[in-house]
């Protein structure tokens, strides 16, 4: 397989306090390509909360003070990180034209950011990925010199409540321009597709020698009474279930393990009446070296989800990290999970996710824990990398009416 030269225009920054797909499939593809990642586009408002220490961010990089362009090394890889100039903050703009004039504008900064940084890399015809980011994909697209254009989309853009009022259109906007679309669930596989372009599924993986280290066989295992929840805490849970939950298991401790989102108005009075109850301890976020250490700690892992538009399109990557530690898990059916039938109980109902989680604490096995482990194997980010890549491949030499420039002989920038 040829190697390329890929600028990932990015929505999620490289840096942070919980696992990003993005970010765990550019480093497992720098392993065999050199990859340019531009960093989230922070804005004005942005760079006063840093000035002002009220939120972190790397003003130094951003105002160009220091160098905006760096190495970052994985393992063995280096990945080179893009911090852009302060755009123009859009999101809170109701009115069509006033967002797109001003998102051109972001854009065109943007855009000189990333040919500087093409110039000291010489970066010549790189495949671009967009992921997650198409309000800044459409009036960059045709600007970067790509061979080729992908759509990296991983949540349900009409449900962001950031991007209530531009996302949707913006995406089928862009959409229109892309050579193709790559998604992270089934259900996002459903929504792309109406769009005509050719579509394909990578799930979301796990970093699989990491989280084992959260393993502990059942003989080994200290008397545990903790249920547990890892991810954001959000409007995606279902506070009611977590609530029933916690009184009727009172002998177990639930601990919810994330940075805790208000995205929707009744998040924060969910959460203070779990934050009453004697037994719910919410931990903060924890840096992911920290939770294969937290994942040792629980009997159970719970994934309880709401159903509806925007937890259809997900496919949880805490699924598998979970699965990696050996742990039984327990699920609502907020999305198809055909593929773990084997191995979670994924309930209907409120009734059935409490009996479920109550068989599982009576009924534990070592050869359960084996078959999580194994199935959670198959889903590392190097095979979802591998997955990734054959998609590249298959888009760079099948597209139509796109320049296709000749590899060099390492497909360097």
């Amino acid at each position: 397989m040829a190697a390329y030269d890929i600028v990932c225009v990015a929505f999620p920054a490289w840096e942070g306090n919980y696992v990003k797909s993005t970010v765990k499939l550019m480093e497992e593809l720098a392993k065999r390509h050199r990859i340019l990642y531009v960093d989230y586009q922070y804005t004005w408002k942005d760079t006063l909360m840093g000035l002002l220490k009220s939120t972190p961010v790397p003003v130094s990089r951003m105002l160009g003070v220091s160098s905006r362009l760096r190495e970052i090394q994985v393992g063995d890889a280096t990945v080179h990180v893009l911090t852009p100039p302060p755009v123009l903050p859009v999101n809170f703009l109701k009115s069509t034209k006033l967002y797109d004039t001003i998102q051109r504008l972001n854009a065109g900064i943007v855009q000189r950011a990333i040919r500087k940084a093409y110039s000291t890399l010489n970066v010549t015809n790189p495949v671009v990925i967009n992921a997650f980011n198409p309000a800044m994909g459409v009036p960059l697209t045709g600007k970067l010199n790509e061979r080729s254009l992908i759509y990296y989309c991983y949540d349900e853009i009409s449900a962001c409540a950031w991007a209530k009022d531009h996302g949707a259109r913006s995406e089928v906007q862009f959409s229109e321009l892309v050579d193709a679309i790559v998604v992270s669930s089934e259900g996002l596989l459903k929504t792309k597709q109406r769009y005509g372009k050719p579509a394909f599924i990578v799930n979301n993986g796990v970093d699989f020698n990491e989280f084992q280290k959260g393993y502990i066989p059942i003989a080994d295992k200290p008397t545990s009474n903790v249920l547990g929840y890892v991810g954001s805490i959000d409007s995606r849970l279902d506070y009611n279930l977590l609530i029933k939950l916690a009184q009727k298991l009172q002998d177990q401790k639930l601990l919810m393990v994330g940075r805790i989102v208000y995205d929707k108005p009744h998040v924060e009075s969910a959460i203070q009446v779990l934050s009453t109850l004697p037994n719910v301890l919410f931990t903060g976020a924890k840096a992911p070296r920290e939770l294969p250490h937290m994942l040792a700690q629980f009997n159970i892992g719970l994934i309880p989800f709401v159903k509806n538009e925007q937890t259809e399109a997900i496919y949880p990557m805490k699924i598998n990290e979970y699965l990696a530690a050996g742990l039984p898990v327990v699920s609502t059916d907020f999305a198809p999970l055909t593929a773990f039938k084997e191995v979670v109980a994924v309930t209907a109902t409120g009734e059935d996710f409490i009996a479920a989680v109550q068989e599982a604490l009576q009924n534990k096995s070592e050869k359960d824990e084996q078959k999580r482990i194994e199935l959670a194997r198959q889903h590392s980010w190097q095979e979802r990398a591998n997955e990734l890549e054959a998609i590249i491949d298959k888009v760079v030499h099948t597209q139509i009416g796109r320049q296709k420039p000749a590899l060099s002989s390492a497909g360097q920038l």
